[in-house]
Parts: structure tokens; sequence; C-alpha cells
């Protein structure tokens, strides 16, 4: 059907149309779900890879999303196989994940002599052996001895068994042919009960359409380079130097004016493409009618919209969805917020489509082809015997202690070739990952019971309390900090501090988001330089350098300045790249030098407090009233049980990541601020805690924070271990000398930090103090060809969510997240309801990314940073031209162990129920089992898991837990993940700790 049918000849919709019009934009809103929600790169954001499937249990989401995504749900078995070698999975753990899913289906047969289905299953994922595939296994078959040797994984105890049967069967034959004649009938038993399937002709599991697949060029092939070019054009941030005309009409308009132009067209398949851009103009088609046009076009039935509209968007989703990012969240964008629409996209790409496709079907079927006469020419499916599926029989047969001789009976063969193929390789894998996470739970379920019978009371007044951000990066940080003042009281709270605002520092062109991505900020805040004067020099001269980095940068792209630059400049910028490779640290300092002799920045404050109504033309309001700074330090106070107690300081840690050539590195910033830096955070909470009016109506609501107690805030950098602390100069002068003490102390611990991350880098010297270790975190992150600055949140896997005492002193190797509760002063579970509906989202986000880019690098992650190049400001392509790579790249989850969540809850059962009916999202997030939900009962101390709908008592494996001195004797020299261990250190009370 020509694809101008779809309108009438003045232009309106045909009768039944709206209504087509109508289910487009609720499939495109459909299929937007299955889109990655990824932000821009400057604010990349951890979320849950598959949050389109969130309603669905996590072991059918993951298959279901592999499916459409064409990706894999778990490691392959080759990385199971390398977890059972190396201890990480063991026997009880297989057993006890095979016992359980067998009584969750309670049907345990038995399927050959004394073989059950359950006992099957437990030896088959004991052998995990490679099953050729298609043409590799006719070879083997024909050039090897697979038909005449006991394959390699048969015990020496089953070899003796099967010779034995051999000889009183095969009696009559020579006995070296007595073993191969017994497997050959075994194949052919098997072979003539196997099931017949059909070979698919296209392979790959991305493929559009077959309409789509036209002889050896693919429509993809033709038409993704020039879309992936205009959608980088379309959304550039200030990367080109000559932007994109007409961007003000949108994606699709700018496209009809740009490619509408009757001239040449660059490339042959696009013959005609102007003249039906032309004629969408002129109709005056919006980009519903242009998609139903070409849908139409293009022969599909309105029955198959959905599945094309989704193939269509899903074959460079990358793409798709950053448009619908700049269509829902513009506030997120670097610079401009160009108004992009998914619709817009969709219109362009399946334009271009049905364009490509017309002339390609031209080329294979000459003029006059049909879609029609297309299909007639598709080859049909060769059909044969699954021989996979025998092979797989085949083996298991001389593998399992069962009567080979029995599988002679036909029904007998074709109830062992389907036991077989019902255990498939998805059920396998599923299966493994259950066990490897029961693993790991078990460990530090077990540390956990282990080191509850050595805690002891509080003792001291604390001389430092301490408030970090959850991240589990700041585990080893709170536990280096204790170890080193073992007096010091830390809590975790998530790193926003509860301070949900739009921030612009000094400097910044625009306001961004400092909060959760599920919150959307109401306030402004900014900071401003005390001295006007001062900040306008500042600004001055920032900008001065900012315009001649830029002339410099567009003169290069010239033909006549770019050439002049190349010769004159060319070799000195040599020296600083070498430089930055060589001695980065030196390099550095160089730089800094040039940019900022005098090294200083203007002092500033921040504009927090509000006194009126007034708006900024956004609609926010310009910072916080008295009343609602008073509501956040309230919150935030109760949430972490310190209502009472202060010390003299009390010090916030935000914290963030600053490493160089690394498009990845807001994902190692704090992801409760939306892929920001949380020290504003921070600063604006202490500041607020410091207020006198905000004092005084804490007081009345009984939370008396003492005249002598002073708040500060302070930023840690991850990367490089160092801390920046705030407004000092507004701290009163009989408290300077305690922050000098509590600063000197910090800087000790961040060596000790850096000391600790050093076992995990390889290129880190293992033997060195902590003083050549944080020199050498301070080197990884100002290394030009540093591909791997810090570990981020690689590893994690827990969530502790209760009170210090219960975890101070237990190692727990970087691996949890670790967040301030206080149950005995919530009997009703209201503050655990808020405080799980804020971090869940923030710790699933987290663990499900790394999860997911683990798991399947180049599918749910980015592969390699080796290839990676900005595009636009807004993301990353592979070299010149791919879609936006979205997840993390390889260099970031390397070491991970790719686990679902474990939250340890300090709370009664009964309260935790109760959360369970007030919270009716995360309670389905948790029953679906997105994570894994373990309460700690405070008055028994008996450990309950939740699984199958409810909360199940936990009976520890093993009793032991290593003691050991300090931190750095348990991890040293160490490279793997560590299980759990007790850290007496000299001094600690871990029982002071809330």
């Amino acid at each position: 059907m020509s694809h101008g049918a779809a309108l009438r000849g003045d232009g309106a919709l045909p009768v039944g149309a709206k209504d087509e019009a109508a289910e487009i934009v609720d499939i495109v809103n459909e299929v937007a779900h299955l889109l990655p929600q990824q932000a821009p790169i400057h604010t990349f954001v951890h979320h849950n890879t598959l949050h389109a499937f969130e309603h669905l249990p996590f072991e059918q989401a993951v298959v279901e999303g592999a499916k459409i995504y064409g990706t894999q749900p778990f490691l392959s078995e080759d990385a199971f196989a390398a977890h059972i070698r190396r201890g990480r999975i063991l026997p009880t753990d297989l057993d006890a994940v095979v016992a359980a899913d067998a009584a969750k289906r309670g049907d345990d047969v038995a399927i050959v002599g004394k073989l059950t289905r359950h006992g099957y299953r437990a030896l088959r994922l004991r052998y995990l052996f490679e099953i050729p595939r298609g043409r590799a296994l006719d070879w083997q078959l024909v050039e090897t001895r697979l038909l005449s040797e006991f394959h390699a994984s048969v015990d020496a105890f089953r070899r003796q068994e099967l010779q034995a049967r051999a000889d009183r069967r095969y009696g009559g034959i020579a006995p070296s042919k007595r073993v191969p004649q017994m497997l050959a009938d075994l194949w052919r038993d098997l072979v003539n009960v196997a099931p017949v399937v059909a070979e698919p002709v296209a392979d790959g599991p991305r493929r559009r359409d077959q309409l789509l697949r036209i002889g050896a060029d693919d429509v993809d092939q033709r038409v993704h380079p020039l879309l992936i070019r205009l959608a980088a054009a379309y959304l550039d941030q200030g990367v080109s130097s000559w932007p994109m005309p007409f961007r003000e009409l949108g994606f699709l308009g700018a496209v009809r004016r740009l490619y509408g132009q009757s001239l040449q067209s660059p490339e042959t398949w696009m013959a005609g493409l102007d003249v039906e851009l032309r004629r969408q103009h002129d109709s005056g088609m919006n980009a519903v009618e242009t998609v139903r046009d070409a849908l139409i076009g293009l022969g599909f039935r309105p029955d198959q919209w959905h599945e094309q509209i989704q193939a269509t968007l899903l074959s460079l989703r990358g793409w798709a969805g950053m448009m619908r990012q700049f269509e829902e969240r513009p506030d997120r964008a670097p610079v401009d917020p160009r108004p992009a629409r998914l619709i817009d996209f969709l219109a362009v790409q399946l334009t271009f489509d049905l364009i490509a496709a017309k002339h390609a079907l031209v080329e294979r079927l000459g003029q006059g082809a049909s879609w029609a006469r297309l299909g007639a020419a598709i080859p049909t499916p060769r059909i044969g015997c699954d021989q996979e599926l025998v092979y797989e029989a085949f083996v298991m047969a001389q593998i399992a202690h069962l009567d080979v001789d029995a599988l002679k009976d036909r029904d007998v063969a074709a109830r062992w070739i389907e036991e077989v193929r019902s255990f498939g390789e998805i059920d396998r894998r599923r299966l493994l990952h259950l066990a490897f996470e029961r693993r790991l739970r078990t460990t530090v379920l077990d540390g956990l019971a282990a080191h509850s019978q050595m805690s002891s009371e509080p003792k001291q007044t604390p001389p430092l309390q301490a408030i970090f951000c959850i991240d589990e990066r700041e585990c080893s940080t709170r536990r280096h900090l204790e170890e080193t003042l073992p007096g010091a009281q830390t809590f975790g709270f998530a790193g926003f501090f509860g301070v949900a605002m739009a921030w612009q520092g000094l400097g910044e062109i625009r306001p961004r988001p400092l909060c959760p991505v599920n919150v959307t900020p109401k306030h402004y805040v900014t900071e401003r330089a005390l001295d006007p004067q001062e900040e306008q020099a500042w600004r001055l001269a920032r900008r001065r350098r900012g315009l001649t980095t830029r002339a410099l940068q567009q003169g290069s792209r010239s033909v006549a300045r770019g050439g002049l630059l190349s010769t004159f400049l060319g070799l000195w910028s040599v020296v600083p790249m070498v430089m930055r490779c060589l001695v980065p640290g030196m390099s550095e300092r160089l730089q800094q030098q040039l940019r900022d002799p005098a090294r200083e920045e203007p002092v500033t404050r921040l504009l927090l407090e509000r006194t009126s109504d007034e708006r900024t033309s956004d609609g926010l309001f310009v910072g916080f009233t008295v009343p609602e700074m008073a509501d956040i330090v309230e919150n935030a106070l109760r949430t972490i049980g310190l209502v009472d107690n202060f010390c003299e300081i009390v010090l916030l840690v935000g914290h963030g990541s600053s490493s160089l050539n690394n498009p990845h590195e807001s994902a190692y910033d704090c992801g409760a601020t939306g892929g920001g830096r949380g020290g504003p955070n921070a600063r604006a909470f202490a500041q607020m805690a410091n207020h006198p009016k905000v004092r005084e109506l804490l007081a009345a609501r009984r939370i008396r924070i003492p005249d002598a107690t002073w708040f500060v805030g302070s930023l840690h950098n991850t990367c490089n271990d160092s801390i920046q602390y705030f407004d000092e100069d507004l701290m009163p002068e009989d408290r300077q000398a305690a922050l000098e003490k509590i600063k000197r102390t910090m800087t000790t611990v961040c060596e000790l930090q850096a000391h600790e991350r050093c076992r995990r880098f390889v290129s880190a010297p293992k033997d060195a103090d902590a003083a050549t270790a944080l020199r050498h975190v301070i080197g990884r992150s100002l290394d030009l060809a540093q591909p791997r600055p810090e570990c981020g949140h690689a590893t994690n896997a827990y969530a502790m969510i209760g009170r210090r005492s219960r975890t101070r002193g237990l190692f727990l190797d970087r691996r949890a997240f670790l967040i301030s509760y206080d149950p005995t002063i919530d009997s009703d579970g209201a503050i655990l309801t808020r405080l799980l509906n804020a971090v869940v989202p923030v710790g699933s986000g987290i663990n499900l990314e790394y999860y997911f880019s683990f798991v399947d690098s180049p599918g749910y992650g980015c592969g390699s940073k080796l290839p990676h190049n900005i595009t636009s400001l807004i993301g990353i392509m592979d070299g010149h031209s791919s879609d936006l790579r979205t997840g993390l790249p390889w260099q970031m989850v390397e070491i991970h162990e790719p686990v679902r969540l474990l939250a340890v809850v300090d709370v009664e059962p009964e309260v935790a129920r109760k959360f369970m009916t007030q919270s009716p999202a995360i309670a389905q997030f948790i029953a679906n089992g997105w994570i894994q939900l373990v309460v700690w009962s405070p008055s028994t101390n008996e450990i309950w898991h939740f699984e199958d709908g409810d909360l199940r008592r936990y009976e520890p494996e093993s009793s032991v837990l290593s003691v050991v001195p300090s931190s750095e004797s348990f991890y040293r020299g160490q490279i793997d993940h560590l299980g759990c261990a007790e850290v007496q250190a000299p001094g600690m009370d871990r029982g002071m700790q809330l």
C-alpha cells in the first residue's frame, strides 16, 4: 500500500484515523517505559535498568527483559563454575536452592529408576559442561571421538560402572569396541525420541521485523548513522561550532526543513527523501500522523503497530531514551534544554526506514517489488533433530547413576529427554544465581549473629559525631574513624541530608537538582561572594579564560587557523598530555598555577533563608523559611536517632568524586543528590542546624542542641580521599582548636581509607604505608591515562539499617550501605516507613545497575571505556557513531559480584510486617525480590529472612567469627572479596554508637 494512501486528498485524517492516532500515542508512552531513564552524563544517576519490569518477580523480570533487549539475565554457567571452584558457591548451597525450588513446584517425581527430578537437578548444577552449538556440534560428531569415549566430566567410579555394563551387554565383541558401541547405541536411542526443531533464518534477538532485513544490507545500517548524527546535533549542548539550524521547530520540524531541500542526496538510498519530507510538511502532518503514515507505508497492520514501534525505538534505545529525558526532565539538561519529543524521534526514524526499505526492496527484487513478493522470497527454515538437547541428555546419562539400558525403552528415553529439556540453561543459571546469593547471605548473616554476642554498652561522651552519606564507600571511612578515634560516634543518612534543592554554585550557568531523582525540588539555593566586587573580578577572569579556551578550540577546527595553531602550538600541547600521564601531580600543580596563580576563590555564603514568597522564573522558592529548615533538621536527627547528648562538633560529610578523563565521573558522585556532589547539601544542613531560630523551634519539639555544639559541613572526595570543609570562618573561636584536631584525625582516616582501597587496584603498591597509598590515589585521580580512578560502588551487596552498635567493629569489606535508624524511638514504624521509602530507591538503583552492567556489559552496560567518546555533552558513543551507550563501563564493574541488595533492618518482625502494609509500593518491590529483606530483632537477636511472602527464622550455619586487631591486619595482602571479621581496635567501644 502506498504511504500516500494514509491521507485523503484534503489532508484530513480518514475515518477511524483519530482512534488510531490515540492508539499510537498510547503505544509510544507504553514503550517509553522500556527505554533507559538515564539522564545526561553530567548527572549520571544509578537506577534499576529494568525499571519497566518491577511489577514482575525478579527472576521472571530478568528473563523477560533478556527477551526484549537481547541480553543476558544471569551470569554464564562458566562464571558460576568458576565461583564453585573458588568456594563462592558450596554444594550445600546448590542442594538448598534445588530443594526450595522443588518445594515450590511440588513435583519431585522419579525419572529413570531411582533418580528423581530433585536429584537430577542437583546433579546437573554440579556438572556445568559446555554444549557445542550448531555447526560446532556437527563437526564434533564427525571429526572427534565424541561417540567413542566417555565425556571428561564422568568420574572414575561411574566409568568403571559403565565399563562393567558394556562388558556384560557387548561381551561378543572386542573389549576396545564395547564402550564405543554402548555410547553409539545410547546416542541413537536418544536421537530417536528427540524433538524436531526449525533452525531460525534470521540471526540475533535484536533484529527488526523480517521485512526490514532486505538482502545483505540492513535498513538499520543505512538509517542509523544519519539518525545518530541528527539526534546528536539536535541535542548538542555547545560542543559544535556550527549549531544545527531550525532547532526551535522541534526535531521533526528541523529534519523536514534540512532534508526537505531539493538537493542531490548524499547517499543513493535517500533518493526521494526530500520529496517525502516536503509532502509531510505541505500536508500539515504532525508527528503522530507521520508515524501512522509510515507504518501503513511499510505494510504493517494496526495489530502489528505495537510490536513495530517497540522494535523501532529499541533499535536505538539510547538516543530514544535521551529524547524522552529531554522531554520529561528538561531541568537535567547541562546547558540548553532542547524542546525534544519522543514521538518526533519516532516519526523521523520511521520515515527514514520507509525510504530506505523501499530503496532496498527495489534493489532486491527490481521495479514493481512489493512486500508480498519479499515475503515469498524469504527462505524456508530447515527442520531437524535438536542435537544440542540430545548431546546434553547423552552426557548426563553418562554422569548420572542411572541404568543406560533403561533408555532403550522409548517412553523412558522420551521422559529423560523431556526432563533434560525442562531444566534448560536459563533455569540452571537462575538456581546457580540463587545459590551464589545464598552463600553471600549466609556469610554476612552468620557474621552478624556472631558479632551480636560481642557487643557492649556506651561508656563515655563522644568527642566527635559525624554524619556520613549511606554510601557503601563510607562504610570503611566510618570504620577507620572509629578505629582511629575510638570514642567517635558515626551515623549514616542519605547524602542530600534531607535538603532537596535546585543548586546553583558560584560560576555555574544554571541550577541543577541536588536530591534523589524521584524528588522534584521546590527550593532554589545559590551562593554568593561576601564581597560583590571580588566576585565580579573572579567571574570576569573566569570568563576570559573560558573565551580564550573556546577560541582556541574553535580555531583548531577551522582550515586556516587550525593549520597555524597545529604548527605553532601542536608541540606544546604534547607536553601537558605527557605530563598528565607520567607526573600527574606535578602537572596538576603547574596547570593550577597557570589558571589561578593566587589559587584563591572568593569567600562565599549560601543564600539560604527566605523571608518572603519570592520565587524564581521557574516557580521555585528562593531559599527556605525557618520552619522549613527546622523540619529538615528535625527529620534527619530523629531518623538517625541523634536527639540528645550532642558533642562539641557535629561533622556533616557529603561526598563526591573528581577524576580526569572520566566521562562517568558523576556516576561516582552521590546518588542521593541525583548524581551530584553532596557538599552543598552538607553545607546547607549545617547552616540550618546552626541557625538560632531553628534551634529554638527544635527545642520546642524536644530536640535541644546545646549552644556549645557546632555543625560543620564538609565534602569527602572518594577518589583522591581529601576532605574540604565549609564556612570555617563562621565557627566560634573557642571551637577552632577542636576542629583542627578533628581535621588532623580525618587526614589520618583518609590515609587509612586510601590504604584499604589500594588492595583492589592492580597497579597500586601493595606494601606501601598509608601516606604513600594516599599519594597513589591522588595520582590516580589526576592521571590522564587512568581508566580506573576508583572502584565506585563496585562490590556493594548489603544495606544495614539500624543502630551502629549492631555493626560497629564488624569488617564488612566496604560492601554495606550503612543507614542509621533507632527502633527504640519508633514504636509504630513511622520513621522506618519514611526512611525505607527514601533509601530503598537509591540503594537498589545503585545495586541493580551494577548487577545488570556486570551480567551483560555490552547489552546493559556500555562495554569497555577504550572506544568511548563524549557526544553533545549528554552521553557517550563507541567511536564516532553508535547508539548512545547507557549503563556502566566494564572498568567500573569488573570486580563486582552481581547479587541483589541484602537489606538487614534492626527492627522487630511485627513492626516490619506493619511497614509492609503501610508502604505497598516498597512492599511489592520487596515481595517481587528486587531486594532481599532480613529483619534483625533488637530484643531477641533472632534473624528473619523474607521469602515466599513471609518472614522465616534464619538459623546460622556457623558461629565462628575471625577476630583481628585492626582492619589492616585482616585485608593486607588480600585482593579478593573478604568475609566478616571482628575488629578489636584498642579502646574501641561499639556499644556507644547509635
